[in-house]
């Protein structure tokens, strides 16, 4: 069974946005957080890969 304080850091997760494109970092796939942490890390500009759309 879940905890409380597990609990609130899965709400914490799911309210953290990416500092790269416009969805909250818990809708990135593992392609996705992987494409947004190099392009955080390299200093690149380029365009988003989720699949949340939008």
């Amino acid at each position: 069974m879940p905890t409380i304080e597990s609990n609130a850091r899965t709400a914490e997760a799911e309210a953290t946005a990416c500092a790269v494109c416009p969805h909250p970092w818990a809708a990135h796939d593992r392609i996705a957080m992987r494409f947004c942490t190099a392009t955080t890390t390299e200093n690149h500009s380029r365009g988003c890969v989720c699949t949340t759309g939008g």
